[in-house]
């Protein structure tokens, strides 16, 4: 693939990611070690474009990765609209083909893929992810107050 191709291609897909231009570059730099695209040999533009491509962030857009309920003990589609928006609230993109959202369905549910999940394994997700996203916000607003656990239960502990 040209050059000036890849380059619009990873534009495209950080716009579908909703990246801000300094989330942008900061991602760039950990994958690469430069700030830019035009800083980037053809190699590093291609494996940028495979990392967007594997979350699913060049996907045709209106293109579901959500397969269709047909039988009955498969999740509905508002069950993959729930795991996907908890998904995004607890920092992941929010794609059913989000390498994170795989290690999460792998170790809760125990299959290597979200579109393998049943009813029972997307319920789990589910779980997991409101546990997960409860965490996050408890940790920040312990962050926020200055307070930590450690502190909290000395405090508690009788003399």
């Amino acid at each position: 693939m040209r050059r000036n191709d890849l380059i619009k291609m990873i534009h495209m897909g950080a716009r579908r990611q909703g990246w801000d231009d300094s989330t942008y570059r900061t991602w760039i730099e950990k994958h690469t070690g430069r700030r830019s695209c035009a800083d980037c040999s053809d190699d590093q533009l291609s494996l940028l474009a495979d990392d967007l491509r594997d979350i699913g962030a060049l996907d045709r857009p209106g293109a579901s990765a959500v397969p269709a309920a047909s039988d009955p003990n498969r999740p509905t589609q508002k069950q993959w609209r729930m795991m996907l928006d908890m998904s995004r609230k607890c920092g992941l993109s929010g794609a059913a083909t989000d390498p994170g959202l795989r290690t999460l369905c792998a170790r809760v549910a125990k299959i290597d893929n979200p579109r393998f999940l049943d009813k029972a394994g997307m319920h789990a997700m589910i779980s997991a992810l409101q546990r997960w996203h409860k965490y996050k916000v408890v940790k920040a607003a312990m962050s926020i107050d200055g307070t930590s656990h450690s502190a909290k239960s000395a405090s508690q502990q009788p003399t």
